[in-house]
């Protein structure tokens, strides 16, 4: 646990940098956690997956925090990387912070609420092996789902970040199922536990070795060096090409406008002709749409198609809605409109989620690309058709669709056309109501808005305060937001 920290290292120089782009790390207090990954990883990590180390220091009171809700808290403390983890990334991340009374209290409140059966990361499974491991050097919780781990710490002083290098293949276990570490791997990892740094630094140097990073380093610095005329005179071409072509187009302005006219005819001809010739997918999906009343077509360029799906708010988990809807300090009501009580709030609720005696009209924005996937639209401006739908907040206000666009590419690989689309009516339908931050914007949209988007068994559509006058409310919205 030596304290002296590691800088000049040469896995991580600029030549390393480039040799391991797929292998990163930020905010770390040296390199030598970077250089130990690039080391161990370089014959594991596959070329198209990511490794990013990264430490964050939170700046926050243990005052702060007491004062604080679990909620709010937890948004501290969890760090991005585990909220929008991508498919091809392992994340190793550190959370510590500045002032040890803090720390504790951020363990606390981390121990209680984390993990397995936990409201937050309830992917992630807690390495009681780890804690005990280190528990003589340093207080902290791990969390791994085996692609991810989190360590939080309530410190985290040089001697402590060399020693947790220590254990990296228990953080990344997929990688090193099936490729055992080596003696040299084996010493390289033990010597973060020394107090000398030197047995570290010749290990670490005799790795860089094996990678000819001599060769590196020329190719990045003399690249593209031959070629500098080349690329000046290439520079002067674009630019005399860029005034002929001037020239031309002022002659011919008259005959491009014609050829877009035959260039749009051929394609509308090109169109019907497969409508007529061809009875593949594209027939099924007109069909659908012609049939489906609730989607608007808005426009289709090439192969996208831009659209807006209209439902009703019915894919929810009713256990959250009746576990979360009587917290009235909960996020479903921090927002609301000052003019409606958290009573009342609650009785709409009810009424449209539990006891089903309306139903909530939702809708959202679409792009679909038959070649890239299903994209949500945010902060879309609605057409008329929509005047009574209120907006789904995950798609209109974060662009969030969840598992429905990994859903959509599996449908447009079976050539689905009409199973794809679909995973776009059903997200529009799903409210979360786990998730805080959508929800709390969703009660507070609902609470102010003065759109009919309420819809009775017999069809007829009320505002929020309309159906509440009828459940036997008495409130007014003074600030509606559509």
């Amino acid at each position: 646990m030596f304290n002296k920290g590691i800088y000049s290292i040469t896995l991580t120089n600029e030549a390393a940098d480039r040799l391991f782009s797929n292998i990163t790390a930020s905010n770390a207090p040296d390199s030598s956690f970077l250089a130990t990954l690039r080391a161990l990883l370089r014959r594991r990590l596959p070329q198209n997956e990511t490794v990013r180390f990264v430490c964050k220091r939170l700046y926050i009171s243990a005052n702060e925090i007491s004062a604080a809700t679990v909620a709010q808290s937890m948004g501290w403390f969890v760090p991005s990387e585990v909220r929008y983890a991508v498919a091809s990334e392992y994340n190793i991340v550190i959370v510590h912070t500045e002032y040890p009374d803090a720390g504790e209290k951020m363990l606390e409140i981390v121990r209680a609420n984390t993990g397995t059966g936990k409201r937050h990361m309830g992917g992630y499974v807690r390495q009681e092996d780890l804690r005990v491991f280190y528990a003589r050097k340093l207080n902290a919780l791990f969390y791994s789902d085996n692609r991810n781990i989190v360590i939080f710490t309530d410190k985290l002083e040089l001697k402590h970040f060399h020693v947790l290098q220590m254990m990296i293949p228990k953080y990344l276990p997929s990688l090193f199922a099936d490729s055992p570490l080596t003696e040299t791997e084996t010493a390289l990892l033990k010597s973060t536990g020394n107090t000398s740094a030197v047995e570290y630094e010749m290990l670490i140097e005799a790795f860089a070795k094996d990678l000819d990073i001599r060769s590196e380093i020329i190719r990045t610095k003399l690249s593209g060096f031959e070629t500098a005329f080349e690329r000046l005179r290439v520079s002067e071409i674009r630019n005399e090409i860029n005034r002929h072509q001037t020239d031309y187009d002022s002659y011919l302005s008259l005959l491009r406008e014609i050829s877009l006219k035959i260039q749009n005819s051929q394609y509308t001809l090109a169109g019907l002709e497969c409508a007529v010739n061809e009875h593949t997918g594209d027939s099924e999906l007109m069909e659908y749409f012609l049939c489906n009343k609730n989607l608007s077509i808005i426009r289709v360029t090439g192969t996208v198609i831009e659209f807006v799906a209209h439902g009703y708010a019915d894919v929810y988990d009713e256990d959250a809605v009746e576990r979360y809807v009587s917290n009235h300090a909960g996020y479903m009501y921090n927002k609301i409109n000052s003019a409606m009580s958290k009573a009342q709030m609650e009785t709409l609720y009810r009424a449209i989620f539990l006891n089903r005696w309306y139903k909530l009209r939702m809708c959202a924005a679409y792009t679909a690309d038959m070649k890239t996937g299903l994209r949500a639209l945010q902060y879309y401006m609605f057409p008329p058709e929509s005047n009574t739908y209120l907006p789904n907040p995950h798609i209109q206000q974060f662009a969030c669709i969840g598992t429905y666009a990994a859903r959509f590419q599996e449908y447009m690989q079976k050539k689905d056309y009409v199973g794809a689309i679909d995973q776009a009516v059903v997200s529009a339908r799903n409210l979360n109501f786990y998730d805080s931050t959508v929800i709390g914007r969703f009660a507070q949209d609902l609470s102010c808005t003065a759109m009919k988007c309420i819809e009775k068994p017999d069809g007829t559509l009320l505002t929020p305060m309309e159906a509440l006058t009828e459940l036997g409310g008495d409130a007014e919205c003074q600030d509606p937001l559509f």
